[in-house]
């Protein structure tokens, strides 16, 4: 009998395959999305509320800051991902490549990367 130092080694991080990983990304993606979802519902409404349009104006020009750009960037990467792997699954609920799962995310990641760079590559003007 082997002896381990945690109780229930099936359920630590090290022991989990690929797909795992996936399912787990994929949930932490989207808490990340519906978290900001809400934050620029928020953030836009109260900005709406101010008065003579100065509030808004002022946002819009804390939100073209190099630094909040790049969080966009990162957000859309997330966006990405999770709608690339939300599609994935759909396929597997249709009965479509259940047995090549891996195959079909590396290739969906693989669209995404492309899809990722023409973005990126659509808003370096913005950056300058």
């Amino acid at each position: 009998m082997q002896i381990t130092k945690y109780k229930y080694t099936d359920i630590w991080p090290t022991n989990y395959a690929f797909g795992m990983w996936v399912w787990l990304a994929h949930r932490v993606t989207g808490v990340i999305l519906a978290v900001y979802g809400l934050a620029h519902l928020v953030v836009i409404s109260f900005a709406t509320i101010g008065t003579k349009g100065t509030d808004f104006n002022d946002l819009m020009d804390f939100f073209s800051k190099p630094y909040i750009l790049a969080f966009e960037v990162v957000l859309m990467a997330v966006a990405f991902f999770h709608v690339l792997n939300g599609f994935r699954i759909i396929l597997f609920d249709l009965g479509i490549g259940v047995r090549v799962q891996k195959q079909i995310f590396i290739a969906l990641m693989v669209v995404g990367a492309v899809l990722f760079s023409i973005a990126v590559w659509a808003l370096l003007p913005a950056f300058s």
